[in-house]
This record gives C-alpha cells, sequence and structure tokens, in this order.
C-alpha cells in the first residue's frame, strides 16, 4: 500500500481525495489563457494582413465603406499607403507624360488652397476672351488634371474622356477648354514647382507653359477651409469614403499646422512659390493685393499672358472679376464631375463664392491658436521678407 499511495504521489499533483491541487489549476488556466492570446494575435495578424493585402490590390473597396461605420474608408485608404485627398494623383504632370497633352502658351493657374483659385480662372478665361467669351463650367472650361472623377479611375482615362465627352446638355468637353477661339488653354491645379526637395509641376523645364500662383494670408485660408467642409456635397463625400470628414476650426486649424495631414496646403505651398517668384513664366500673385486693386491685378495677369486689352475691355473684365458679378454666376462654380456618369456636383450651390474678405483669419482663432500660429509663422518663414509678404502680400522683392 505504501508504494502504492507513493506512486500516486509521484505521478502528478493528485490528493488524497481526487482532486486538483491550487498548483495544478493555476496551470491549467495559464494554459488556456496563452492559448487564446496565441488565437487572438493570429487572429489580429491575419486581419492585418488582409486589410494590407486589399489595400495594397484594391484599396478602392475601403472608399465603399460608409462614413457611419465605425473607422470611415478613407482612414483605411490612408493607412495602407495611399494617398490623400484620395481623388488627387499627380499622373498628369510626369515629365513625358505633361508633354504629351500640354502646348506652348497654356497657362496653369496653380492656386493655393482656398486662396482665390475659382476667381484666378474665371478672371483668366475673361482675359482671354476679352470679357466677351462663355464660361460654360470652371471644371469644364479650365479643367482640373490632379483630379479623378470616381474611385479607381486614372489620368489616363480622364485624359480620354477630356477628348471624347459628349455633356449631358449635348455639347462636347473638348470644345470648352480646347476651344481654338482662345488664344491659350488653362488648367487648374493646387501642386508647386518641381525642386530638390520635392514638388509635382515641372516649371523651369517649361519655359513655354506659363504658370499663376496666389498665395493667401493663412489664417484666412484655413478659416476658409474650415467653412468649406460644410460645403462638400454628401454624394461627393460618400463616394470617397467619408472624405473629406467634417472638422471644426480647431480640427482643421491643427491639421493645417506643421505635422498635420493639410500642412502642404499653406506654408510648403508658400516657400515653394517663392523661390519661382522671379521666373519669366512665373506669375506669383497675392490674393489681398488682388483685393485693394483689382484693375492693377487684372493689368498684370494681362501683360503676363500677352493679351491687349483697351481701356473698354479692361473695365468689362474687371467689372466680370469682381465679387457681384460673380455671384451671378455661382451655379457655373459647383465642378460638375464629367468624368462620372452621373455628372454630379463637388460642392452645393451657394458655397464656392463667398466675400473673401481678407483679415477673416482673426476672429477665426483663439488665444491658444494665435500663438501656435505665431510659432509656426517664425519657425516656417524665417525669411522675415516672405514672411511679411505671405501675411499681407506686397511687392515682390528681386
Amino acid at each position: 500500500m505504501s508504494s502504492l499511495r507513493q506512486r500516486k504521489t509521484d505521478d502528478g499533483p493528485s490528493s488524497s481525495d481526487g482532486k486538483v491541487s491550487g498548483k495544478g489549476k493555476r496551470s491549467a488556466s495559464s494554459s488556456l489563457l496563452f492559448k487564446a492570446i496565441i488565437c487572438l494575435v493570429v487572429l489580429i495578424t491575419s486581419l492585418i494582413g488582409g486589410v494590407a493585402l486589399v489595400g495594397r490590390l484594391a484599396p478602392t473597396l475601403f472608399l465603399q465603406i460608409p462614413a457611419e461605420a465605425g473607422i470611415p474608408g478613407f482612414v483605411l485608404w490612408f493607412l495602407t499607403g495611399n494617398p490623400l485627398p484620395p481623388y488627387f494623383t499627380d499622373a498628369a504632370w510626369g515629365d513625358d507624360e505633361f508633354k504629351s497633352w500640354i502646348k506652348p502658351g497654356d497657362l496653369v493657374v496653380a492656386v493655393g488652397m482656398k486662396s482665390g483659385t475659382h476667381w484666378m480662372l474665371y478672371c483668366s478665361h475673361q482675359i482671354r476672351t476679352k470679357g466677351e467669351g462663355d464660361f460654360h463650367d470652371v471644371s469644364t472650361s479650365t479643367p482640373w488634371p490632379d483630379f479623378v472623377h470616381r474611385p479607381g479611375q486614372t489620368w489616363a482615362e480622364v485624359k480620354e474622356l477630356m477628348n471624347t465627352t459628349t455633356l449631358k446638355d449635348g455639347t462636347k468637353l473638348k470644345d470648352h477648354w480646347d476651344n481654338p477661339a482662345y488664344p491659350f488653354r488653362i488648367f487648374k491645379s493646387h501642386y508647386t514647382p518641381r525642386t530638390d526637395k520635392g514638388g509635382v509641376l515641372a516649371v523651369r523645364e517649361n519655359a513655354d507653359v506659363k504658370f499663376l500662383a496666389m498665395a493667401r494670408n493663412g489664417l484666412d485660408a484655413i478659416a476658409s477651409l474650415s467653412r468649406f467642409w460644410d460645403s462638400i456635397e454628401d454624394g461627393f463625400r460618400a463616394k470617397w469614403g467619408g472624405f473629406p470628414p467634417l472638422q471644426s476650426d480647431e480640427e482643421t486649424f491643427t491639421s493645417a499646422m506643421p505635422g498635420g495631414n493639410l500642412y502642404q496646403a499653406h506654408f510648403p505651398y508658400v516657400r515653394e512659390w517663392w523661390q519661382f517668384r522671379n521666373e519669366p513664366n512665373v506669375l506669383l500673385l497675392h490674393y489681398a493685393d488682388a483685393k485693394k486693386d483689382l484693375l492693377g491685378t487684372v493689368k498684370k495677369m494681362a501683360a503676363f499672358l500677352d493679351v491687349s486689352l483697351t481701356d473698354t475691355e479692361t473695365s468689362k473684365v474687371v467689372e466680370q472679376c469682381g465679387f457681384k458679378h460673380m455671384k451671378t454666376v455661382e451655379n457655373k462654380m459647383m465642378f460638375t464631375q464629367w468624368g462620372d456618369v452621373d455628372e454630379q456636383h463637388v460642392v452645393k450651390l451657394g458655397q464656392t463664392i463667398r466675400k473673401g474678405t481678407s483679415g477673416s483669419g482673426k476672429s477665426f482663432v483663439t488665444p491658444e491658436m494665435q500663438k501656435v500660429w505665431d510659432e509656426a509663422l517664425l519657425s516656417e518663414f524665417p525669411d522675415p521678407v516672405m514672411r511679411e509678404w505671405a501675411l499681407n502680400g506686397g511687392p515682390l522683392p528681386p
């Protein structure tokens, strides 16, 4: 009997009454916990791997996730290495590709975000037609090669559509942007000049193409951007996985500061175009100067574009470039998506032409935001001349 009891003792942690000891319970529980953790790790790894695979092979699937989902589709799109905004592409501006569609004398209006883009597109059109030409729509008369109209669309497809599309009103798209009656064609962009540190537009490499850039007081531009989120059509936002998301003033401000996802919209934009301010094929303007002296701005633009205007023509162009007239054509500034089957608009009617006053950013910021802004100005614009111009405009230095 003693030897039997000894074997039971030696064989394992059994007690004399057949119950498992506390040490055995802990060992079994630890084993189950370990297995559960392994299963969870495998599951998470599989999910991450699946998301990464979709991001690499079919990222547009993310954009079908509705905005009200726990994670908006555009977030997964971005986290798997895809660009924001999801409807931007720089494919049109590569060296060989750019030369395949651009012509000498063409104008690229590359204005900063919320810094007068539609204003300069419309005013450039008025100058080339001497105030007499029809402006069909900002997206048809002055197309935007940076933009794709639906998820998965390529620049090659957009370029084909630019030349073959018949619009719902029965007109040919090409007749609006490539009209032989126009002395030059106009294209929109938000990109900056190519340098050894980045940028997209080959400005110096294409001296026979003209580039018009315009900057605006950064706080004014950010304030306008914050209001812009509400102007986006719900259908457009849904098509792009919830992008752009609705943001508070504070969120918009933070995203435009160094490290934010909208940082490129102001500080780098000003710095990069500033380096090209004296290039003969570049006209760098400031929003505040154009607001103060629209007549002088129109004359400067006409001279740059080699368009001779009589006094009567100049007066007409100035009138049509003014706020009062542009409000009457606001329905042509909603950006029709002609590259998609439904030709929906990007923005709502009544939201594109605002007062555009200078200094509106002062009432937009809190004291805390103002402190962050002042610090960013000093670090991002160390040159005091450039910093003063970025804020308030004025003559450009040599």
